[in-house]
């Protein structure tokens, strides 16, 4: 178990192997109250005087569980408060609004989230929004991405920094995170939801991992934090030779790479329509693979959107 000390140093180690942080960066700190995002609010604001960080702490209230929701909010408000900390927060009915797009409660409930983030990061004239993703997240997203049929972008999971958004705890696990919280005389609050197996990154969670763990490898999550990392290098290196190529996509063009290089640019432009870094299902890369080299026809995609060729060329289009 890592001291407090240890637990700061390999944190910080981490952050400046991936250039996280640099001196009098603004941060905005998403923090819901739990054990995680407590852990990492309490840690940035002890780095402030080190960083000259400029910190607002925010929450979004997702309105899923009732009072204890609420309470959740009115916690991070009263330790916002006893730090001396700015604190920001929005309240949305996103059960009723998944309802409403036709969507999961968990899809709606982080795009409202990371939208509230980067409105904050905007009004307060901050550089970066820092969550608490931790390394027992990563082999959690990994093995559900290898669960649904994945590349090499789903295997490389979260990265330590994309764009505005960055993950200081990334390279930590859970288990050094509690131990942290108890060292350091944090009382986070707890989501009972986390704790049901009633979504595949619970049942990863509670079933899966802990099996894996226990009947197969011990050390799993470090294994599949390794291959993340390998995919990532992987990808990087895959990606600096292939192409670039752009909406509406000239089928003509695409027919002339190679079937590898050809995924690559599906999955870059299915980036480049939906503004999202979620991979494409294998399976949904082939369909639009296949419509582009016959040079015809559409196809309905994943999140409402719909590929269709016309006179020769490829569109992504939202179908909301």
């Amino acid at each position: 178990m890592r001291t407090k000390a240890g637990f700061w140093q390999h944190v910080e180690k981490f952050s400046r192997a991936h250039a996280l942080l640099k001196k009098g960066m603004g941060i905005v700190v998403a923090c819901s109250g739990g054990p995680d995002s407590l852990v990492l609010a309490d840690v940035l604001a002890r780095w402030q005087p080190k960083y000259r960080l400029r910190l607002v702490i925010a929450h979004f209230e997702h309105g899923i569980r009732g009072a204890a929701s609420r309470e959740d909010a009115a916690f991070v408000r009263s330790w916002c408060e006893e730090k001396h900390l700015p604190f920001a927060m929005e309240a949305a009915d996103v059960p009723r609004l998944a309802r409403e797009a036709g969507t999961s409660v968990e899809t709606m409930g982080r795009e409202l989230r990371y939208a509230f983030l980067e409105r904050v990061r905007l009004e307060r004239g901050m550089d970066v929004i820092a969550t608490a993703h931790h390394a027992d997240d990563q082999a959690e997203t990994v093995l559900m991405h290898i669960l649904r049929g994945t590349g090499l972008q789903g295997l490389a999971g979260i990265r330590p920094r994309r764009g505005c958004i960055i993950r200081p705890l990334l390279g930590v696990t859970k288990a050094d995170i509690l131990a942290y919280a108890e060292q350091a005389g944090l009382n986070p609050r707890e989501d009972v939801t986390n704790a049901v197996a009633d979504c595949l990154r619970n049942r990863v969670r509670l079933e899966l991992l802990p099996h894996l763990r226990q009947s197969y490898n011990p050390a799993i999550t470090r294994a599949l934090c390794q291959l993340a990392d390998i995919a990532a290098d992987e990808q990087e290196l895959a990606l600096g030779h292939v192409p670039a190529m752009y909406l509406p996509l000239d089928c003509q063009a695409f027919r002339r790479l190679g079937t590898p290089s050809q995924r690559i640019v599906v999955r870059r432009l299915w980036q480049e329509a939906t503004g999202s870094t979620t991979d494409l299902p294998w399976e949904a890369v082939e369909r639009v693979r296949s419509l582009a080299v016959a040079g015809a026809g559409s196809q309905q995609l994943p999140h409402h959107f719909l590929a269709q060729v016309h006179h020769g060329a490829l569109y992504l289009t939202s179908q909301h």
